[in-house]
């Protein structure tokens, strides 16, 4: 059964994971999605793929 959650990415600050309902906002750039979103170990607002 697939997540209902996926995780996107992890805190380039604290290294908590970052899941899809933490996402703010999501991006297109090229072929390739990209995200801002709210980190649930720090509170800050991270791009997880960074």
């Amino acid at each position: 059964m697939p997540s209902q959650n996926p995780r996107v990415g992890v805190c380039p600050r604290c290294g908590d994971s970052i899941r899809h309902r933490h996402v703010l906002v999501e991006y297109e750039t090229g072929d390739d999605v990209r995200y801002w979103a709210e980190c649930p170990g720090c509170g800050g607002v991270v791009d997880p793929n960074a």
